[in-house]
């Protein structure tokens, strides 16, 4: 099966927010607001309605800089990684068999192994296919058609059993 496309910034970034959606940025949330609450109810005087307040105050406002910043950082990083990398603006071209997907991006051909991949991930626009919990190959669902669709279904059942999509 052969497959070929353009993977354009908003989709990568598309892409780059499915991957952190699973990751543990809601653990590292959550302790931070835990953190937050912490520090309020141990250095807040209850007797005193003005601080307490301004505590609760300041918790909610560190909590959203947080949350837009890292919001706002990843995505000024996924923009960067797609203007700087020649690979991801051409066009590329998958074929994909029993052996495993063979990239051609510019000429220069590269062939992962089903057996390289320690995880993928799908949603109604993208195919996720990890080489390491940090980099994944990115295979956007709309350069498919239904059997197309099918048959890498078929070789991801069949090749990676055992890695059920990322949770």
């Amino acid at each position: 099966m052969n497959i070929t496309y353009k993977l354009s910034q908003e989709e990568y970034l598309q892409a780059v927010n499915l991957h952190h959606k699973k990751s543990h940025r809601v653990v590292k949330l959550l302790i931070y607001i835990a953190l937050a609450a912490v520090i309020v109810l141990v250095g807040t005087d209850f007797s005193n309605t003005r601080e307490i307040i301004t505590n609760i105050l300041a918790a909610f406002f560190s909590i959203s800089f947080y949350m837009l910043f890292v919001r706002m950082l990843s995505s000024y990083q996924a923009k960067n990684i797609y203007t700087k990398s020649p690979t991801l603006k051409s066009e590329i071209t998958l074929r994909i068999s029993g052996k495993g997907i063979r990239f051609d991006k510019k000429g220069t051909e590269k062939t992962i192994a089903w057996s390289q991949f320690n995880q993928w991930e799908k949603d109604e626009k993208f195919y996720l296919l990890y080489t390491t919990p940090r980099q994944f190959n990115v295979i956007p669902v709309r350069v498919m058609n239904d059997i197309q669709r099918k048959e890498f279904d078929d070789y991801l059942e069949k090749y990676l059993p055992t890695l059920s999509p990322r949770s």
